[in-house]
């Protein structure tokens, strides 16, 4: 089975990197072919990412990748299926969906975040003939939207043979290390607003903090008394493996509800406990003591933040049923294959 898979990015984005490229290597096993077709060039993403603007430069990048992006729908009908994460193009979304509807054979569309709340995705969900959504609060918005779509809870997965628990060194850190990893926007949206707060309850119970994020953030991060990280490709894993804790804090809005919990899949599969608060899809994927602690508000962050940072055997105890609950519910491979069943029903193989 061929399948063309639209996405937004190329594999520097987080999220067309874990939801369509990681998946790539488990549906071949499973006969799925993706023809994987980001919007965005690398070097597009990058400057992007850096300096979110508009300029002449990316505004002809742009026009170039919507004439690509236009063939590449009209000639959708070549392949058996065509799966699209997110969106098809950043702009022209209704004329994309109605083009699309009339070339492919069939249309599943991902989202991993409450995209609907930035752009419209109405249309385009409507002519799907089933999503991919990353949890329950996505699911309950495409029946609302188009209850004659099939829908699939496909969470944002990883591959537990690259995500393990490091080794600890024989001499370890003196102080306990929290962290936190994310997106600069992220940063911005969700962890800024209580990083002094978390700065301080570390600090109060012995323990360090650690930000892993984009560079833009450095000097706001170190300003507050924390550790600062860049993530990159090749050395997130490093740098998520030396923490001790991972925290998930979010603002209670529509787009946090629709949040993938991704951070938790992270922690848990380095072998971390977490704390997070009582939101969303936190709710799905910690299981409260046992593999980390929800918190519904910031008191309650902070005393079990505290808690975790002064028990060592507690947080070994969680950070095992984590990586457990990961392994079992969260692996590419299970994952991939309900993804491949949902393909061969639409397609009729």
């Amino acid at each position: 089975m061929r399948v063309l898979a639209l996405t937004p990015y190329p594999p520097e984005g987080p999220s067309s990197r874990y939801r369509t490229y990681n998946f790539g290597p488990f549906l071949e096993r499973e006969g799925v072919s993706l023809d994987i077709r980001p919007f965005m060039t690398p070097e597009m993403y990058r400057r992007w990412m850096a300096h979110k603007r508009l300029d002449v430069p990316m505004l002809a990048a742009l026009a170039g990748r919507g004439t690509r992006r236009l063939l590449e729908v009209v000639q959708a009908g070549r392949y058996d299926l065509v799966w699209i994460h997110r969106q098809i193009a950043p702009a022209w979304h209704e004329p994309f969906a109605r083009l699309l509807g009339r070339t492919a054979r069939a249309v599943v569309f991902d989202m991993d975040d409450a995209v609907f709340t930035e752009y419209p995705i109405d249309s385009l969900l409507r002519r799907s003939h089933a999503a991919t959504v990353g949890n329950t609060h996505l699911e309950r918005y495409v029946g609302l939207i188009s209850p004659e779509t099939q829908t699939l809870v496909v969470p944002t997965v990883i591959d537990p043979h690259i995500y393990r628990p490091l080794a600890r060194p024989p001499h370890p850190r003196v102080r306990p290390l929290v962290g936190w990893i994310g997106t600069g926007a992220s940063f911005q949206s969700y962890l800024r607003p209580v990083l002094s707060a978390v700065v301080a309850t570390c600090r109060d119970h012995g323990a360090d903090f650690r930000v892993i994020a984009a560079a833009s953030v450095r000097e706001e991060v170190r300003a507050a008394g924390a550790e600062f990280t860049e993530w990159t490709l090749d050395g997130y894993l490093q740098a998520l493996g030396e923490l001790d804790i991972g925290i998930m804090p979010l603002q209670d809005d529509e787009y946090a509800r629709g949040k993938c919990a991704f951070k938790l899949i992270e922690y848990g599969a380095m072998g971390l406990p977490s704390v997070a608060t009582d939101i969303g899809a936190n709710r799905e994927v910690i299981a409260d003591g046992e593999t980390g602690f929800l918190a519904p508000d910031d008191a309650t962050f902070a005393r079990r933040l505290g808690e975790l940072i002064g028990r060592p055997e507690l947080r070994r105890r969680l950070g095992a049923g984590a990586r457990r609950r990961v392994v079992e519910h969260y692996s590419l491979e299970a994952q991939a294959h309900a993804v491949a069943q949902l393909f061969r029903r639409l397609a009729g193989g």
